[in-house]
């Protein structure tokens, strides 16, 4: 099965722009009220099946792919994409 690993890295970014990033692709957990409520407020990365590898390093479809280098390009990220064969488990 055909997919795409892509690696990013944040060197250089500071911590608000790092935390902006990590919220908008992996989503975070809200809480309000002192804590008393909590919410999951979702990210780029809960609607795409996807294998996180490492830190900065995904395995996603080629074409979820495209959505996923939008979102890095938006941050300014820099990007490696590969074309990767994976091995389907049954």
């Amino acid at each position: 099965m055909k997919s795409r690993l892509i690696c990013y890295s944040l060197k250089g970014k500071n911590a608000v722009e790092r935390m902006k990033f990590q919220r908008e692709m992996y989503g975070f957990k809200d809480l309000s009220n002192n804590g008393r409520y909590s919410y999951r407020r979702k990210g780029l990365m809960d609607s795409i099946p996807h294998k996180k590898i490492l830190d900065s390093v995904i395995i996603v479809s080629p074409f979820d792919a495209k959505s996923v280098i939008r979102l890095l390009k938006k941050f300014r990220v820099k990007i490696y994409a590969f074309d990767v064969l994976r091995k389907i488990r049954v």
